[in-house]
This record gives C-alpha cells, sequence and structure tokens, in this order.
C-alpha cells in the first residue's frame, strides 16, 4: 500500500495476522494472490512485524476474549512503524456477556490496555451478537457516554433493524462510528445503502463473508467474489472522495484468503501495492532485520 500519513483516507488489512495455513501453498492456487504470505522460517513471534510490511492495517481478533496486558500492546506498537494502525474487539464479556449493562471495571482496564497504541489506535470495535436487539436501545443508551473521548470507538450491528435514523443519530452524538460490510447478518445491499448516512467522517468496514461456505483451509481465493470487491471498492473511494477517512479488513471466510482478497483490493483501489513478505527474498534472509 501506499505511504500513509495523517492524511490518508484508505487503509486496507485482514483480520487477524496469525494463520499456520499463510504459510502454506496450495496445489489448487491460481494466479499470484496465494499463500505463502509468511517466509517458511519466520518465528511466530515476527509474523506481526512482517505482515506490517505489506499492510498498513490489522483487527485483533485476542481482544475479544481477554482483556490484554499493557506489556503485549506496547509489544505489538514496537513491532510495526508509527504509520501501521491496529484496530481491538472490545472484550465479549460486555458485550455479549454482560450486554453493555455493566462492566464497569472491565471497560476501564481494557482502555488503559489500549491507549499505549497513541495514534497507531484506530478503533474499538464494539461487536455485538445478533440477539441484541433494538428492544435493548436504552442499554445502548445508558453505555455509550461511559465511553472515554479519548479513543475511537465503532459499534458493528448484527441485526439490521438497528440500522435507523434513530441509531444514527445516538452515535453521532457520542462521536460513535457505525460498522458496515459484507456480512451473514446485513445483506450488502442496506449495508451500501446506509453508506450515505454514517454518523461519523470515518467508517469501519468489515468484509467477512459466511463462516458457512465449507472452508477448511486458507491458503488461496477459493470464491471468485470480485462483483462484490467492485461494489465496495467504488463505495470506499466515493467516501474518501468526499473526505471520510475507511479501515477495510478483510477476513478468510471472504474469499478463502484474506492477504489475496485484501491485496486484490488495494489493486482495485489504485493505491500502491506491497509483496508478501515470503516473496521478498532478502528481507527472508535477514529474519531478525528491525524497522
Amino acid at each position: 500500500m501506499a505511504s500513509m500519513s495523517e492524511d490518508t483516507l484508505i487503509y486496507v488489512g485482514c483480520q487477524g495476522w496469525r494463520y499456520p495455513d499463510w504459510r502454506l501453498a496450495s496445489a489448487e492456487a491460481v494466479g499470484d494472490l496465494s499463500a505463502p504470505f509468511y517466509p517458511p522460517r519466520l518465528p511466530a513471534a515476527r509474523e506481526l512485524k512482517h505482515y506490517a510490511r505489506t499492510f498498513d492495517l490489522v483487527e485483533v481478533d485476542s481482544t475479544f476474549y481477554a482483556v490484554p496486558q499493557i506489556r503485549v500492546v506496547k509489544n505489538w506498537a514496537t513491532q510495526v512503524p508509527e504509520t501501521f494502525r491496529f484496530t481491538l474487539k472490545l472484550p465479549r464479556t460486555l458485550t455479549h456477556e454482560y450486554r453493555l449493562a455493566r462492566g464497569r471495571a472491565t471497560l476501564s482496564a481494557f482502555c488503559e490496555c489500549a491507549r499505549p497504541l497513541g495514534v497507531q489506535l484506530a478503533a474499538i470495535l464494539i461487536q455485538l451478537p445478533p440477539s441484541f436487539a433494538t428492544d435493548e436501545f436504552a442499554a445502548l443508551e445508558r453505555f455509550l457516554p461511559h465511553l472515554p473521548a479519548d479513543l475511537p470507538f465503532a459499534v458493528e450491528f448484527r441485526d439490521p433493524a438497528w440500522l435507523s435514523e434513530r441509531t444514527v443519530e445516538l452515535l453521532a452524538a457520542h462521536r460513535i462510528a457505525l460498522t458496515l460490510g459484507d456480512t451473514p447478518w446485513i445483506p450488502t445491499p442496506l449495508a451500501l445503502a446506509w453508506l450515505d448516512r454514517l454518523p461519523t467522517d470515518w467508517l469501519y468496514l468489515r468484509l467477512m463473508g459466511s463462516k458457512s461456505n465449507g472452508l477448511e483451509h486458507f491458503t488461496h481465493r477459493q470464491f471468485d467474489r470480485t462483483d462484490t470487491l467492485d461494489a465496495w471498492a467504488a463505495a470506499v473511494w466515493r467516501l474518501a472522495e468526499g473526505g471520510k477517512r475507511v479501515y477495510v479488513l478483510l477476513d478468510n471466510h471472504f474469499e478463502g484468503f484474506s492477504p489475496g482478497s485484501a491485496t486484490l483490493l488495494v489493486r482495485k483501489l489504485g493505491l500502491a501495492e506491497r509483496p508478501f513478505p515470503h516473496d521478498c527474498p532478502a528481507e527472508s534472509e535477514q529474519l531478525g532485520l528491525e524497522w
């Protein structure tokens, strides 16, 4: 991707960086957008550093399951350039167990762990379960004022009934971004239709696909979803032209291999493309190379 700065409006990356299949070659792969992504001898502890040579954004899924230790978060920051961006998932304890009704101590602890990222923190994702319906609007309304204003938050609803003017007005009042995308819960045409009614000047975009598509390995693009990528590329470009920042994160289930899908999207957006770490022989031989 292109060299990033504060003026950068489009970031593209993957939902996670550590997948064993990304190291494997597949006999079924066609074209250049397939595994291996990492060099074969690369220690797992250095995967993030090498990932950041190709992409400038990543979604951290592990924070959904537990509040990370501050030293771990600080270590992430040291492995990437200052222009790199992270998104962190809010712990499921708050969203799925407490359903936003309690957990102030957990929220505070999580925010303290996120702050060391500084400008590298693009967003904290509040991923709500599909069962979190609009009859719990009051819970969301009571929860949002507790979010610290110095951190960026985005909400992902998994019930299309949440896409309403009432919801957008609530999010806008607290400067909380909306999360949209290609997901099993909200139809893509509906998500695209709401791009003109965003509550903030930035969008969290997740291109996920479906986990019911029977994928067993993530080594190459196994579904051709070019039409969907074309639609989102056009939408992202239009938002950026209007001055909105967009963080686009792709899941392995979108086509079968998120680094390939993300790179294809980079091409469609006309951004500068960087090779996979595996395809940089000089760097592969110097696995201890520092930034």
